[in-house]
């Protein structure tokens, strides 16, 4: 099933997101993105948030939008855990970092995909499809 967002088709299967990113700005800003395409978003403010929903059974969740730096836990930590716990949605990873072995960390955790910041309807409507 597809829904129609402006002059563009998605694909339905993603329907519900969490974006997890340290900075309101940037989860306001991927919350209004995602929202655009049509899916329910909810948010954490980082890893640790991101766990502590899953083990309260509060994460069903299509497709993860997780920030590589963030205090408490980082998103190599926070993916390593997620997929230790048997999530097996989509994660995506979105960086500023330009440090290579860093980012090949950060895939190794569990991505499916990894984008530099900021985020952009180009790269979502990409995982959706």
């Amino acid at each position: 099933m597809a829904t129609e967002v402006g002059s563009s088709m998605i694909a339905r299967r993603i329907e519900t997101t969490l974006v997890v990113d340290d900075c309101s700005v940037v989860r306001m800003l991927n919350t209004k993105l995602l929202s655009i395409l049509g899916l329910k978003v909810s948010s954490a403010k980082d890893g640790v948030e991101a766990v502590a929903m899953y083990e309260a059974g509060e994460g069903n969740f299509d497709l993860i939008v997780m920030d590589l730096e963030m205090p408490r836990m980082n998103g190599i930590e926070a993916t390593t855990e997620l997929r230790a716990m048997g999530v097996d949605c989509m994660i995506i990873g979105a960086t500023a970092c330009d440090d290579v072995s860093r980012r090949q960390r950060f895939m190794e955790a569990g991505l499916d995909r990894l984008f530099n910041k900021p985020l952009t309807i180009a790269n979502l409507q990409s995982c959706l499809n």
